[in-house]
């Protein structure tokens, strides 16, 4: 994407992202072609449950990480983004509104949380799963997408291969769950 270029954050419909994206993605190639435009939904890894699907090699599913959100990636800045698709986002049955903060001229994601993401997940659009290991109170994590992030952990749920971290989105706390492995315990 040329510099400078911005995330546009879409509130959906819960378990409408993917096909938010499509239809997204479909209408901004169709209406312009001055700006790149990439539409998508954040995913993360989720490990599954179920015996027979990790029989079958089924290990970890693919599962939105925010589920609700959709994020647009454009080089047009926000007064244009909003006069041009300001129609389609609010005429769509699946999306119920653009966030933004403060008033509607603030609807790009802040630069530092974009940056935040974007090293999370490191030019990838679906977050890996982290393996590590718990020494006393404190975890470490051996490799994946967490490396260098372990302040944001707020629970860890070994059951579950899971651990629950937190992000700001326009400056509100919203909490992730994300693959955890811990392989060892170290007292």
């Amino acid at each position: 994407m040329k510099e400078p270029y911005w995330w546009y954050v879409l509130f959906v419909k819960t378990g409408t992202e993917h096909r938010v994206v499509t239809d997204m993605q479909r209408t901004l190639n169709t209406i312009t072609s001055t700006y790149e435009f990439d539409c998508f939904c954040l995913e993360s890894e989720q490990f599954f449950r179920s015996k027979k699907q990790r029989i079958l090699g089924n290990v970890y599913k693919k599962r939105p990480l925010f589920p609700g959100y959709v994020f647009i990636e454009t080089n047009m800045p926000a007064r244009e983004f909003l006069v041009s698709y300001s129609n389609c986002i609010y005429n769509s049955s699946d999306i119920i509104e653009l966030l933004h903060s403060g008033d509607y001229s603030d609807i790009a994601l802040p630069d530092i949380e974009r940056q935040q993401l974007e090293f999370l997940y490191r030019g990838k659009r679906c977050l890996e799963r982290s393996v590590g290991y718990k020494e006393g109170d404190r975890v470490v994590i051996k490799y994946g997408a967490l490396v260098g992030r372990e302040g944001s952990i707020r629970y860890i749920n070994r059951h579950n291969r899971e651990a629950q971290i937190e992000f700001q989105l326009f400056g509100k706390k919203i909490s992730a769950r994300v693959a955890l492995e811990l392989i060892t315990k170290i007292k």
